[in-house]
């Protein structure tokens, strides 16, 4: 059974901050490269780390559609079905 969309990006957002050291505050807008100057390394470690957590697999094309926490939630929410 597929979880909500908001339920997932607030988890996104749980795990994001987390996963970051000193996170600034997160919303569904959050770019996860102008906003938290992440590297592609960290994005893919986070990503492997989404996918863990939801049990998804998400390809690469999908994935460079993705600039915000909000927009990765979408992702997981289309790969869950």
């Amino acid at each position: 059974m597929s979880q909500d969309l908001a339920q997932i990006e607030q988890e996104i957002r749980t795990i994001l901050a987390a996963f970051l050291k000193n996170p600034p505050e997160l919303t569904g807008s959050t770019d996860l490269i102008k906003d938290l100057n992440l590297e592609s390394i960290q994005i893919m470690e986070f990503v492997v780390e989404i996918e863990d957590h939801y049990d998804v697999a998400i390809d690469l094309e999908s994935l460079s559609n993705v600039h915000t926490i909000s927009q990765l939630a979408e992702v997981v929410v289309r790969n869950q079905q």
